[in-house]
């Protein structure tokens, strides 16, 4: 807290100054969600905004929130909560109950690859939001449009944007941040950095490059540290205390951008270098003795480095009148290598290296074009039609250990055909049927589709209603993942069989203007329900020396649930207050006993409060968020699936952002001020590559204070 209080200090003078000198302007905005139109694919999909409510987090609302990655804003979002694993570093996301395997999450439009497959089951604390414009989330089964395992919805990243007439741009931030009350220099805490550079060389010529830097040193908590040993009367004993809750790493992001504009047609060039390296402290102690006699104790400990490129190409244009087209080409490849070595405690440094090899690789070669208003002269038709092509290539966790170290490489191929048609059956009723036939390598041929209508009431009252197929391949990891060692032995299953089922979404959106234009106030009410058949879990068979996991088709899963969200928008104070009632029927092992099926019901809610003080240039804001206990799918330990629940959380975040001068932003605040770390969650397990739980389940790193300076610079 010195550097913080330090910096604050300095800063004082400032703050004042900007007090005396701030905008009078009112900075309230007025968000028209339904207006929203994917970015990534706006000229293509103008349909979707009448389909789809999409919520929008946008480029304020990241910076109010001080997120650098995807984690630390997504988890602001009434239906969406954050799934963090301590020990492998990864945080994936749950959204409707559904895992990050249902969610699929793009950049500007074209699906991001990872560890796991195509855009699902994305590590969010990988995706950096400084050169983010806003993020959009649709929710419900969109695989018509998105493809397969877009069962969940779509989470859309959009990058920025336009130098508003200026020739050069400069930003740059600084951010500090303890995690709990664990903050130093340079080993503690969190320590971010950001730099982009935008030019615009000609009229229709736009350039940038940026870079990013976020080192996380590791959460404590009740560990002591890599540094760690008990030793008692000679003799090193094994409390289990070494190491951290939470493993640290650092993540660096590099990135190239270009824009060019030829008449109607719009080229967008994108190529991004990320590498992250994830360090893993072993919590036990080997106890041995040097020649002496005396204790030399070491442990067995591991680095994971990750490389990764991305190359997207965007195309997009008019032609033959009001017909316009999308095409994205992509190129992905990623690289995981692990070290795995022994470290000297006393002497502070590694002793040996006892291994070094690639670990996971992918290589992902993306197409997707459509073309959209084919009926360019007709007022009640509209048809988009289209492809996606997906190639993928490689392996992940290439077997160790004692029993091999060779890799097998494989390939999972998708060759996909779509059409969407809009029928305007009056002026307030529409209807839109859409198909996708889907080609995979591992299963086959399958088929997707959905019925939508939309009514637009002349009071400002929409209603919407999505039926169709509820469809979800298995990933590339749920095919071919492989890791065995000597403690580990989990396997991917090429026989799976795609999820399918049945999935309804019915929305109402309704406003209010408040008396002499002062505000607005609206609502919207969804319900959902989906019906899962062949869901894909991880299955133990403990017959063996060692328990043999693997992915089969063998639940069914029911899920039932209402949200209603309320947001009031009065000249400078918005405050929102949302609430989602989620019922969870789970079938293990075709059973259909009634304890094993009923439905386990939770309650959610989100608020949200913030109001700008022009004077000051302050916006001060807070979100509280309660997430209800929720059904979970756990081990015993034994190799058997069992149903268990995680108990109910309460989070709370502050923070206020403060305009010091045109050029300079200061945000301040507090995350997770209720102190919430771990939640009771039964016999969970952290992960292949962690222990087993201990009927906790972390989801937070402590009350955490953080600081940050934003400077932009624009000239001619």
């Amino acid at each position: 807290m010195l550097r913080i209080s330090l910096l604050v200090f300095l800063l004082f003078p400032l703050l004042i100054l900007a007090q005396e000198n701030g905008s009078s302007a009112d900075t309230t905005r007025i968000t028209e969600l339904d207006e929203v139109v994917l970015t990534g694919e706006s000229k293509v999909l103008s349909v979707s905004k009448k389909l789809f409510r999409v919520e929008t987090i946008t480029n304020k609302d990241i910076k109010q929130l001080a997120g650098n990655n995807l984690a630390d804003v997504l988890n602001q979002n009434l239906n969406i909560t954050v799934m963090p694993n301590p020990s492998t570093g990864r945080s994936t996301i749950n959204m409707f109950g559904l895992d990050g395997q249902y969610v699929k999450i793009l950049m500007d439009g074209i699906p991001i690859a990872s560890d796991n497959g195509m855009g699902n089951n994305i590590d969010i604390t990988q995706i950096n939001l400084e050169e983010v414009e806003r993020i959009e989330i649709v929710e419900g089964a969109v695989g018509v449009l998105y493809g397969d395992n877009a069962l969940a919805g779509v989470i859309n990243i959009v990058s920025k944007n336009g130098l508003d007439g200026n020739k050069w741009t400069i930003s740059t931030s600084l951010q500090e941040e303890t995690l709990g009350n664990e903050y130093a220099w340079t080993n503690e805490g969190r320590h971010i950095q950001n730099l982009k550079i935008s030019h615009q060389l000609f009229d229709a010529t736009q350039v940038a490059a940026g870079f990013s830097r976020n080192d996380f040193a590791g959460f404590f908590n009740e560990y002591k540290g890599r540094d760690y040993v008990n030793i008692q009367d000679g003799t090193v004993v094994n409390d289990g205390l070494r190491g951290l809750e939470w493993n640290p790493k650092e993540q660096i992001t590099a990135f190239f951008d270009a824009r060019q504009k030829v008449g109607k047609h719009t080229f967008y060039f994108k190529s991004q270098y990320y590498n992250e390296e994830l360090d893993i402290y072993n919590h036990l102690v080997n106890g041995r003795l040097n020649g002496n006699g005396e204790p030399n104790p070491t442990a067995n400990d591991q680095l994971f480095t990750t490389h990764r490129w991305v190359n997207n190409l965007n195309v997009a244009g008019d032609f033959l009148g009001s017909t316009t087209y999308n095409l994205s080409l992509s190129y992905q490849n990623q690289k995981r290598y692990v070290e795995e070595y022994t470290y000297n405690i006393l002497q502070r440094g590694i002793e040996a290296f006892n291994l070094d090899q690639l670990n996971q690789s992918s290589k992902i070669y993306y197409s997707k074009a459509t073309v959209n208003n084919i009926f360019s002269k007709s007022e009640r038709f509209n048809l988009l039609t289209g492809y996606e092509l997906i190639f993928q290539k490689g392996f992940d966790a290439t077997a160790s250990g004692n029993y091999s170290t060779n890799t097998s490489e494989n390939t999972l191929e998708n060759y996909d055909l779509f059409t969407h048609l809009d029928v305007n059956l009056s002026e307030k009723l529409s209807i839109y049927p859409g198909m996708r036939l889907t080609n995979n390598s591992q299963f086959g041929n399958q088929f997707i589709w959905s019925f939508s209508s939309n009514y637009d009431f002349e009071n400002d009252l929409k209603l919407k209603a999505i039926f169709g197929s509820a469809f979800r391949a298995p990933s590339f990891e749920e095919f071919f993942f492989y890791f065995v060692d000597s403690n580990h032995n989990v396997q991917g299953n090429r026989d799976l069989q795609p999820e399918d089922g049945i999935s309804v979404f019915l929305n109402a959106d309704k406003k209010w203007s408040l008396a002499n234009d002062e505000g607005v106030f609206s609502s919207a009410f969804r319900g959902f329900h989906y019906n899962l058949k062949d869901k894909i879990t991880l299955v133990g068979d403990d017959s063996g020396d060692t328990p043999l996991f693997t992915y089969q088709n063998v639940e069914k899963q029911k899920i039932l649930g209402v949200t209603l969200s309320n947001r009031l928008q009065l000249k400078r104070w918005n405050i929102g207050l949302g609430s989602t009632y989620l019922g969870e029927s789970t079938t293990l092992n075709d059973s259909d006993s009634e304890d094993n099926s009923e439905y386990v019901w939770s309650f959610a809610l989100n608020s949200n409060l913030s109001h700008t003080i022009p004077k000051w240039g302050t916006t001060f804001s807070a979100i509280l968020k309660y997430t209800g206990r929720r059904q979970t799918i756990v081990n015993d330990g034994s190799g058997e699936d069992t149903l268990d629940r995680t108990d109910s959380f309460t989070w709370l975040d502050t923070t206020a952002l403060i305009e010091l001068t045109p050029q300079l932003d200061l945000t301040f605040g507090v995350r997770n001020v209720l102190d919430v770390v771990t939640v009771n969650a039964g016999n969970v397990s952290s992960g292949v590559h962690g222990s087993s739980g201990t009927g906790t389940q972390l989801f937070g790193n402590g009350r955490s204070y953080f600081l940050k300076l934003s400077y932009l610079l624009t000239f001619n």
